[in-house]
């Protein structure tokens, strides 16, 4: 399975996500909200306030890390 992480740099939960997906087997691609301007202008409209926030490639809302760690589970 494929993920979508949006975090951003000296993030722990953003570096133990994509480290929880990897030890699953699965793929992240990884967005930073400090080098995407628009992500951080999304983020701001959505009143998005904490990273992660993860997705998975079909679009999926998964939620932050904890909800991340509970998805994994169900698998």
């Amino acid at each position: 399975m494929n993920f979508v992480v949006v975090g951003r740099r000296n993030c722990n939960f953003c570096d133990k996500a994509k480290e929880l997906i990897r030890n699953k087997g699965a793929t992240a691609s990884y967005y930073s909200v400090e080098e995407s301007g628009w992500l951080l202008d999304l983020f701001r409209k959505a009143d998005i306030k904490t990273v992660p926030q993860i997705w998975t490639i079909n679009g999926e809302y998964i939620g932050g890390y904890n909800q991340l760690e509970t998805y994994m589970k169900g698998e």
